[in-house]
Parts: structure tokens; C-alpha cells; sequence
């Protein structure tokens, strides 16, 4: 699989593979490039952002996934997003929704409102 990496401005172009059921990645020019494209082949994951609807308001708060979530993941805490109704006052930080799909990852506000 190439990759290319994302850790620095470089962006090393990387080849990522499984051989004898180990990951090897080769292309690299330092060891985050070689995480990296380890963390891709065996468990890809996303930061992910979007919008939470707030009670009474047609504004939308800005909310993110406090830590990176797996890809496979990211259409549930999209929905869960989609669902999710908060009151406010809300401070930058503040939980929205505590481990979001699953994820053990929280939902958190990204702007005061």
C-alpha cells in the first residue's frame, strides 16, 4: 500500500506491507514515518470534526473527537454528531458526549458559546 506520510512537511512517499504477518514500511526518513505507516496498515485512524445542533439556536457548535478515532468508526460518531442536542452555556474543552460510538474517545466543544 503506499501512504503518504503526514507526520512532518517532507511527506515521504511510503510502501506499507504485511510480510511473514508483520508490518513493514520502507521510504521513510525518520521513525514517524515509519509509525505511521505502521498505525495505517494495521489500525488507521481520524481526528474527526463537524457540527452538533444547539437547543434553541440555529447556530451549530463546532465539536471535535478529543483523540484520534479508527476509520471504521468515523460514520458512527458522524451520526452520533447528528443526534446530539446540547444546551448552553458551553466552553471550549467542554464534553459533549462521553466515549462517542464506542470509541472511548470523548466529543468535545471546539468554541464558546
Amino acid at each position: 500500500m503506499k501512504i503518504i506520510c503526514i507526520n512532518c512537511p517532507k511527506g515521504c512517499e511510503l510502501e506499507a506491507e504485511m510480510k511473514d504477518g508483520k508490518p513493514v514500511v520502507t521510504g521513510h526518513t525518520c521513525p514517524k514515518g515509519e509509525e505511521y505507516g505502521r498505525a495505517e496498515l494495521v489500525n488507521p485512524t481520524r481526528m474527526v470534526t463537524g457540527l452538533v445542533r444547539v437547543a434553541g439556536m440555529r447556530k451549530p457548535l463546532p465539536v471535535k473527537t478529543k483523540a484520534a478515532v479508527p476509520k471504521k468508526k468515523i460514520d458512527e460518531v458522524l451520526f452520533a454528531m447528528h443526534q446530539a442536542t446540547v444546551q448552553l452555556p458551553v466552553r471550549i474543552g467542554d464534553v459533549i458526549t462521553s466515549n462517542v460510538a464506542g470509541t472511548g474517545v470523548d466529543l468535545v466543544a471546539t468554541a464558546n458559546m
